[in-house]
């Protein structure tokens, strides 16, 4: 669950220490939030299908920011096994991956930065019915890397005239 000092862990550690922080929306198919992703300070990842569609599992609450394939992701598996998993621990490892790999190639830029450009570069997907199921979109590594090459790290600096494009009504991504 949530309290103040977990709350101010994840804060500190966003903005003290510039840790990018990714994490499960959750996996009740409710508009319940779900800690710690619901903190201001995580992206919260919501779960696709192949289809693009919200995973029926996935939580859909205006925390969720990105989404990512959730749904029958091949894993490892106890004793040098895999096996198809679902849920937005599926999902939540593609968003970590891209902005680790993103920021590896853009060492110069903020967390913030990179949180943007995730959020300003993902694909639409379309309204299932689920307020925010899906945030901004799908997250798109090339799309991220081509914005970053073309415009450097200012390209997830903040914009007073940008419409808020993450998801989360109370997230914090420095826009």
């Amino acid at each position: 669950g949530a309290t103040r000092v977990t709350e101010e862990f994840y804060r500190s550690v966003y903005e003290d220490d510039g840790v990018l922080l990714v994490a499960a929306a959750g996996n009740d198919g409710t508009t319940e939030q779900s800690y710690p992703a619901s903190f201001p300070f995580v992206m919260s990842v919501a779960a696709i299908d192949s289809n693009e569609k919200r995973a029926s599992f996935s939580q859909c609450n205006d925390q969720v920011e990105i989404a990512a394939p959730g749904v029958n992701v091949l894993s490892t598996y106890p004793e040098n096994r895999y096996r198809e998993l679902s849920g937005t621990s599926m999902a939540c490892p593609h968003v970590a991956g891209v902005a680790a790999e993103i920021w590896a190639r853009f060492p110069s830029c903020t967390n913030t930065q990179i949180r943007n450009v995730l959020l300003r570069t993902s694909k639409a997907l379309d309204d299932d019915g689920c307020y925010n199921a899906f945030g901004s979109g799908l997250v798109q590594a090339n799309e991220a890397y081509k914005m970053l090459a073309e415009s450097g790290c200012a390209a997830g600096d903040r914009t007073d005239n940008e419409p808020n494009v993450t998801g989360g009504g109370t997230q914090k991504p420095d826009f």
